[in-house]
C-alpha cells in the first residue's frame, strides 16, 4: 500500500469513529463558531485545531479521536471549529480569535495540517500574548503549497487566488511570511513559550520540507505519514504526546 492509500485509509477509519463527541460549546452565531470540550475541567488547557486544507466540507469531525486521546492525557481540550469560506481566509483567524477571546484564558495551541497553518499564525500575531504552538504536519508555507499545487489547488482556492494575484493576502495568512516579519521572532527568548513544527517524512499530503524550511524548531518522524501524527492507534501518538508534554512546559 502506498503512503497516500494508507492515509486515506486512516482518514477514512477516523471519519467512522463512533465514539463520544465532547460538549459542544459556541462562541459566535455562525454555525461553524462552535467548540467541543473534552476532559478534566481542572486539566492544562489544549486548544486543537483540525485540518483539511480549509475545504468547507472538511470539519473537527476526524479530529476528534485525537481530542479524546489528549483527554485521555489529562488535558482539558478545546477542540475548534471555524469558518473556512474560499476567498476569505481571514475569517478563520478571527475566528480563532474570537474562540480564544470567550474562553479567556491561554492554552496550548496544536494544530494539524490547514489546522497547522491557523496555530503558527496564532504563534506570530503580534497583539496577543505568546502561547506555547505544536503544529503537526503543518502547511507552513502557502506560497509554496499553492506553486507545488497541494490539495489539487486548496491554498489558492482558500486564499482567493495565486500568490501573484493576491499579494497581500498571502503576506497576511503565510505563516512562513509572518514568521520572516521581525515580530515573529522578538521576545521567543530562551523563556518564552515554545514554537515546535513536528512532520513525517513520508507524508504523502503535505510534504515535510514545509516543516524543516520552515524559521521555526522542528522534528522530523521517521516513517510516519499525514495522519500518524493525529491517530491515536498509530505508533507515532506517544511520541506526539511527549511532544504536547514538552511544548506545554
Amino acid at each position: 500500500m502506498s503512503a497516500a492509500q494508507d492515509e486515506g485509509a486512516v482518514l477514512a477509519r477516523l471519519l467512522g469513529d463512533t465514539g463520544p463527541s465532547g460538549v459542544l460549546e459556541r462562541y459566535g452565531d455562525d454555525p461553524d463558531q462552535v467548540y467541543e470540550v473534552y476532559g478534566p475541567e481542572r486539566g492544562p488547557l489544549v486548544v486543537v485545531v483540525h485540518g483539511g486544507y480549509f475545504r468547507p466540507s472538511i470539519d473537527r469531525a476526524h479530529a476528534r479521536p485525537q481530542a479524546r486521546a489528549l483527554a485521555d492525557a489529562g488535558y482539558r481540550v478545546v477542540l475548534a471549529e471555524y469558518r473556512r469560506v474560499p476567498g476569505d481566509p481571514v475569517v478563520s483567524v478571527t475566528d480563532l480569535e474570537a474562540l480564544e477571546d470567550h474562553l479567556g484564558e491561554l492554552g496550548t495551541w496544536v494544530g494539524h495540517s490547514a489546522g497547522g497553518t491557523l496555530v503558527l499564525l496564532r504563534g506570530a500575531t503580534p497583539d496577543r500574548p505568546r502561547v506555547p504552538v505544536l503544529a503537526l504536519a503543518p502547511v507552513a508555507d502557502l506560497v509554496a503549497a499553492a506553486r507545488e499545487d497541494l490539495g489539487d489547488g486548496a491554498v489558492v482556492d482558500w486564499v482567493g487566488g495565486t500568490p501573484e494575484q493576491q499579494v497581500q493576502a498571502y503576506a497576511t495568512v503565510d505563516p512562513r511570511q509572518r514568521w520572516s516579519a521581525p515580530f515573529a521572532t522578538d521576545g521567543y527568548g530562551p523563556d518564552a513559550p515554545r514554537v515546535l513544527l513536528a512532520h513525517g517524512d513520508a507524508d504523502a499530503t503535505v510534504p515535510l520540507h514545509l516543516s524543516t524550511d520552515f524559521p521555526a524548531e522542528s522534528v522530523t518522524l521517521a516513517g510516519a505519514h499525514h495522519f500518524d501524527v493525529v491517530d491515536p492507534q498509530s505508533p507515532y501518538w506517544p511520541r506526539v504526546l511527549e511532544l504536547v508534554r514538552e511544548v506545554s512546559g
